[in-house]
């Protein structure tokens, strides 16, 4: 309480400009802090290669206990921030979206099962500035989870990687 009434006379004793002058430099601050907080937190900016892959996604997971197999939706976008055209290339069907899932220590969890897939090579031309998105379910067995615990989400895209954390809370 002392604190507050020696910060209320220091405030009281500042003339007009010095007060204003404090509280532009205070917004300057929280609008400085504001914008590197938020740059520092998305994910899009973490890859700054020629191609640059983003998983969107929840990052809490709620699942009724009852439930063996729960789809959890995923969307990846891939961006071409190279001045040329991308080549994409897959050697089959099945490769062009590939994921498993890890706990924070990077013990596995969880892959796809293996799919039979037709032996064709498939290409895809990605121009500058573009992006390709697809929207994919990801089925997981409830059973292989643990509540409040953090686990990672690699997905590879046409080659390109990333990575998301989430969390798995029972209803």
């Amino acid at each position: 309480m002392h604190m507050w009434r020696n910060v209320q006379n220091f405030w009281n004793n500042l003339g007009d400009d010095s007060r204003q002058a404090m509280i532009r430099t205070a917004f300057w601050m929280l609008l400085i802090v504001g914008t590197v907080y938020t740059i520092s937190q998305s994910e899009m900016l973490q890859d700054d290669g020629p191609l640059a892959l983003k998983i969107d996604m929840r990052e809490k997971i709620l699942i009724p206990r009852s439930n063996t197999l729960v789809n959890l939706p995923v969307t990846v976008k891939l961006q071409n921030n190279a001045a040329e055209t991308a080549l994409l290339e897959a050697p089959t069907p099945c490769k062009i979206i590939r994921w498993y899932i890890t706990d924070d220590h990077g013990d596995f969890i969880q892959a796809p099962a293996e799919e039979v897939c037709s032996q064709v090579v498939i290409k895809a031309n990605l121009p500058p500035g573009q992006y390709s998105e697809d929207e994919i379910e990801i089925p997981l067995d409830v059973q292989r989870y643990k509540a409040d615990t953090r686990y990672r989400l690699s997905i590879r895209y046409w080659g390109a990687e990333a990575e998301r954390k989430f969390k798995i809370e029972f209803e």
